[in-house]
C-alpha cells in the first residue's frame, strides 16, 4: 500500500471517501508506539472555512499529480480492549485540527511507533469520510497481545573461594537469575521491569518504571532503583594479601588459602532518564545515575604475579563509603524488522558516559562503547548471517564494576548480570596468551558473527524455533600495555585476546524469546 502514488490516495480518497494506510506484518515482535488526540469541539469545526479544510493542486495534462489535504476531524481507536485508548492516541505524531494528508510520512511512523510499543500483533490506520467535505477521520484498528514478557533467565552454578592448596573450590554456587517485565501496566502504556538475582555469596535487585510518552508528550520517562550485595575477585593462585582474613566469617578457613583476593561491597542507588524519539528508527536517550558502594571487606594490600613482574593489586574502589554520579547519554539507530527475532536490519547504540566530582561523585572518569550489528537475510530457507563488533573504553579512576569484564566478552563463562560477576574465573585463555593475565580491564572489544536457521514454526506455544551458533575474537588491555606490554610475553603472545563461540537453540513464545547455550558447559573445563 504504501508504494501508492500520491495521485492514487488522492483518487481513491475522493472516489471511496476511505484511504488505508497499512497493515502491520504479523509478527508477534515488531514493536513501536503511536500517540493522537481526539476531536476538536463543534464550534471549532464550524469556524474553519472551506477553503482552509480543502486545498488542490493539479499539474500537467497528461494526468499530473493531484494532491489532496484534508482537515482531520477525529481519531478513532478499534480494537483496544485493555490499552487506554488515550495511549494510543498520545503516540500519533498528526493532532486533531491539524492538515491531514494521504501520503503524510507521519502517518507510516506513527504506525511503526505503536508496533515499537509491543502492545499489538498489528495496526491498521486508514482514513474515512468525516462530517462533510474536506474533513477526514483517521481510523485505527489495532489487536492486541500479551504484554507480559520475561525477558532473561539465568540459570547455572559458579565456582566459589578456591583453596590454592588444593585447587579445590569452597563450594559450587548455583545462582538463578531473572528479568522480567509488564509493558503495559493496567492498560496504561507504563513498563514495568524487574531483574532478581539469587547466589549464595551474591544477590541483586532492580526495579524501573518508564512512561514513553511522559505527559502527553514525544519523550519518555524512566525511572530505576537498585540494590546489590556483591563480590569480586582479584588476583589468582599466585597473590598474596593482607591480613588474610579479610573475608566473611563463615569462609574464613578457605580465605586464609584463597587463590584470589576478595572484595565485598553493598552498592544501591537510583536513576532518572529521558527518551526522545527522532524518528520511527532513530532515539536519544539521556539518564542520570547516583549511588552509594560501601566496602565490607577488602584486603588492606595486595599483590600478583602479572606475567613474570610482581605487582600490586589495584582493587579500583574506594575504602568505606563513597558515591558515583554519573550523566549517560546515548543515541540508538534501530531498523530491525523484528527485535526479538532478527532476520534483518542494522542495530547501532553508542553511549556515553562521565562521572565527575563537579555532579558528586567520589570518582572521575570517562566510559565510551560502540555497538553495531548488521543482520543479512539470506536466499533460501529461513535463515541469515548476523555480523557484530563491540568496542569499550572507561578512562579515569573507574570502578572496577564499570569496566570491561571478559565474561562480558565471552560466551565460554558466565556473564555478569546486574553489574556482578557471578564466576571467578578469568577468560579461557585458549591460545596462552597474555589474556590469562585479565580478569577485566579499562580497554576491550569484540568482533563475531552468528549463523541462524529456524527449525520449525506455527506451534500456538513455542511459535518458532531456530538453531544458531557463533564465533568471533575478543580482546582485553590496559591504556599501559600499548608502551609497556605484560613482562613474560613476546610477540604475539603478548597481544591479549581470545576465541569466543557457542551453539545453542532459541524459541519464540508468548512470553518472550529464551535461548539455551552450550557454549557455557565448556567452561568449566581448565584451559589454564
Amino acid at each position: 500500500m504504501r508504494a501508492l502514488s500520491t495521485a492514487r490516495w488522492a483518487v481513491l480518497a475522493a472516489v471511496l471517501g476511505v484511504a488505508t494506510i497499512g497493515r502491520a506484518q504479523p509478527s508477534e515482535r515488531e514493536s513501536e508506539s503511536e500517540s493522537g488526540s481526539e476531536s476538536g469541539s463543534e464550534s471549532e469545526r464550524e469556524s474553519e472555512s472551506e477553503s482552509e479544510s480543502e486545498s488542490e493542486s493539479e499539474s500537467g495534462d497528461d494526468g499530473g499529480e493531484v494532491h489532496v489535504v484534508y482537515t482531520l476531524e477525529a481519531i478513532r481507536v478499534h480494537g483496544n480492549r485493555r490499552t487506554a485508548t488515550d495511549v494510543i492516541r498520545n503516540l500519533i505524531p498528526i493532532h486533531v485540527g491539524e492538515p491531514l494528508d494521504p501520503a503524510d510520512p507521519r502517518l507510516e511512523q506513527g504506525r511503526y511507533q505503536l508496533l515499537g510499543t509491543g502492545f499489538f500483533s498489528s495496526v491498521e490506520l486508514s482514513i474515512e469520510r468525516g462530517s462533510q467535505r474536506g474533513r477526514a477521520v483517521l481510523a485505527i484498528e489495532v489487536a492486541e497481545r500479551n504484554t507480559f514478557l520475561l525477558e532473561h533467565i539465568a540459570l547455572g552454578v559458579s565456582e566459589g573461594i578456591v583453596d590454592v592448596r588444593t585447587g579445590a573450590a569452597s563450594r559450587i554456587d548455583p545462582y538463578f537469575g531473572l528479568t522480567a517485565a509488564e509493558t503495559n501496566l493496567f492498560g496504561a502504556g507504563l513498563a514495568l521491569r524487574g531483574s532478581l538475582l539469587l547466589s549464595g555469596p551474591q544477590q541483586g535487585i532492580r526495579l524501573s518504571v518508564a512512561d514513553p510518552t511522559f505527559l502527553g508528550s514525544s519523550a519518555g520517562l524512566s525511572i530505576q532503583g537498585f540494590f546489590n550485595r556483591a563480590r569480586e575477585f582479584f588476583g589468582d593462585e599466585d597473590v598474596l594479601f593482607s591480613p588474610v582474613g579479610s573475608c566473611r566469617p563463615e569462609e574464613m578457613g578457605m580465605c586464609e588459602a584463597a587463590r584470589n583476593a576478595i572484595v565485598d561491597y553493598f552498592r544501591g542507588g537510583g536513576s532518572i532518564g529521558t527518551a526522545i524519539p527522532v524518528s520511527s528508527e532513530l532515539r536519544f536517550f539521556a539518564r542520570w545515575q547516583l549511588e552509594a558502594i560501601h566496602v565490607l571487606n577488602r584486603p588492606i594490600a595486595a599483590s600478583e604475579l602479572l606475567g613474570t613482574e610482581v605487582v600490586p593489586i589495584d582493587f579500583a574502589i574506594h575504602d568505606g563509603t563513597s558515591q558515583v554520579s554519573r550523566i549517560e547519554l546515548s543515541v540508538a539507530l534501530d531498523t530491525r524488522d523484528d527485535p526479538a527475532i532478527t532476520r534483518r536490519g542494522l542495530l547501532v547504540t553508542g553511549e556515553v558516559d562521565l562521572s565527575s566530582a563537579l555532579i558528586g561523585s567520589s570518582y572521575d572518569y570517562f566510559r565510551g562503547e560502540l555497538l553495531v550489528r548488521d543482520w543479512i537475510p539470506l536466499p533460501g530457507w529461513d535463515h541469515s548471517l548476523r555480523l557484530s563488533f563491540f568496542g569499550a573504553a572507561a578512562l579515569g579512576d573507574v570502578p572496577f564494576f564499570s569496566q570491561i569484564y571478559a565474561s562480558d566478552l565471552s560466551d565460554l563463562i558466565p556473564n555478569r548480570m546486574l553489574e556482578m560477576n557471578l564466576d571467578h574465573r578469568g577468560p579461557p585463555n585458549l591460545f596462552r596468551n597474555a589474556i590469562r593475565e585479565l580478569r577485566f580491564a579499562h580497554l576491550g572489544a569484540r568482533l563475531d558473527f552468528e549463523y541462524a536457521v529456524r527449525i520449525f514454526g506455527g506451534d500456538p506455544v513455542l511459535r518458532s524455533g531456530f538453531i544458531y551458533a557463533n564465533a568471533g575474537v575478543y580482546v582485553l588491555a590496559q591504556p599501559s600495555f600499548f608502551t609497556r606490554p605484560i613482562a613474560g610475553y613476546s610477540g604475539a603472545d603478548a597481544f591479549p585476546w581470545d576465541l569466543t563461540f557457542d551453539l545453542g537453540l532459541r524459541f519464540e513464545t508468548p512470553i518472550g524469546v529464551f535461548a539455551v547455550g552450550f557454549s557455557s558447559l565448556l567452561g568449566f573445563i581448565s584451559f589454564q
